[in-house]
């Protein structure tokens, strides 16, 4: 009875320390742990900074920016004029390729919302059609002897920073896959809404809101707020007037603000949008509990295994007091972030991409693992 007692008291503490390590606040940046650091290569591809893709004129409703997805509308079918008489192999032929032709889905339209009314008072934004996808993921085919044979591209180039971009994501805990991630990425009458939110498998929900300006220069981020389980636990507010930045529990710290600061989150937009160039000088971020300064700048390139294909990544890292911070951008996909990395001495935290939608359209999804069950069923 008494090693009963025991072991009991043992899986009730290990269940207590896993409960405060995962709802604790390092859990927004998480991803794959690989088993070895990987050898960055020379960069070889150019990083382009993307031209803002622009919606139409927008009308502000109510504080925060919402842009939901609108119905998408079907063109209407052309008359299809009667096929010759052909012998049977190739009418069989045809039907296949008509049925394939007819599965095509139509884009979809996204329209914004936008105010700059302040934000404290957001409630969390909801999401109905979070788990539906938009049309089915778009592949190139290619063949063993095309010297890009094994990689994943978009099945058009990508050339215009998106209105709207959703990423699926597996959540690390060093090994220990600890949930999923969601980030959704808003923009539009020169406003932008990120909007990232972390479900552990134990532990509360995480969730963090960043929102401000956008134009052609860059992000100008205006506040983050960081949820616990629902509740508003720190924020930051970039006071662009008085040069202050307000950042720790209820916004009570403040420092000098200084020319172009980011937060934690903005900061990977600002370098996908900027195509990677943000200088050598170090970088004002917050992640609305603490305030860092440190150059982010490129530190090589990757072929990214992802499970299903690889991607040619651009590896951004910036290190200082131990710890080290990683943004794995796609030039194919939008220059956006497929992997992010928050390491220091003591933990190795990641997100890893496993969906990737732009503008409503699935460009790409990792298939569920038949190996390791319910891996990544999302």
């Amino acid at each position: 009875m008494t090693r009963f007692r025991l072991l009991l008291i043992a899986l009730v503490l290990s269940l207590l320390l896993h409960l405060m390590l995962l709802g604790s606040d390092l859990l927004p940046a998480l991803s794959l742990q690989p088993e070895e650091t990987p050898k960055l290569e020379k960069i070889d591809i150019k990083m382009q900074a993307m031209q803002l893709d622009t919606p139409a004129p927008l009308k502000p409703s109510h504080a925060g920016v919402q842009l939901r997805p609108a119905a998408a509308k079907t063109p209407p079918k052309p008359a299809e004029k009667p096929a010759p008489k052909r012998r049977k192999k190739t009418q069989a032929s045809q039907a296949a390729e008509e049925t394939a032709d007819a599965s095509a889905p139509a884009q979809e339209t996204l329209v914004a919302q936008a105010s700059s009314e302040p934000v404290a008072e957001l409630p969390p934004a909801e999401h109905p059609a979070r788990h539906q996808a938009a049309s089915e993921p778009a592949r190139v085919a290619q063949s063993d002897a095309s010297p890009s044979a094994g990689f994943i591209h978009p099945d058009t180039a990508m050339r215009k920073f998106p209105v709207a971009a959703r990423i699926r994501y597996q959540g690390f805990w060093g090994q220990a896959m600890v949930g999923f991630g969601d980030l959704e990425w808003l923009q539009g009458d020169g406003r932008y809404q990120l909007d990232i939110s972390v479900n552990p498998f134990i532990g509360p929900k995480l969730r963090y809101l960043s929102q401000g300006q956008i134009d052609s220069h860059g992000l100008r981020p205006d506040t983050l707020q960081a949820f616990r389980g629902g509740q508003l636990k720190d924020s930051a507010r970039f006071d662009y007037d008085a040069g202050l930045l307000h950042y720790g529990d209820s916004a009570g710290k403040q420092l000098a603000l200084k020319n172009g600061a980011q937060d934690a989150f903005s900061l990977a937009f600002q370098l996908a949008l900027k195509g990677g160039d943000l200088g050598r000088a170090p970088i004002q971020i917050t992640t609305a509990k603490k305030v860092y300064e440190y150059p982010m700048a490129p530190a090589g390139a990757f072929d990214y295994d992802t499970g299903d294909g690889k991607m040619r990544v651009i590896v951004f890292r910036a290190e200082g007091d131990g710890d080290v911070t990683e943004f794995w951008l796609a030039p194919d996909f939008a220059n956006l972030p497929v992997r992010i990395l928050r390491a220091d001495k003591d933990k190795r935290i990641e997100l890893k991409a496993i969906r990737i939608e732009v503008n409503g359209k699935r460009q790409w999804e990792l298939p569920p693992q038949p190996t390791i069950r319910n891996k990544n069923a999302h």
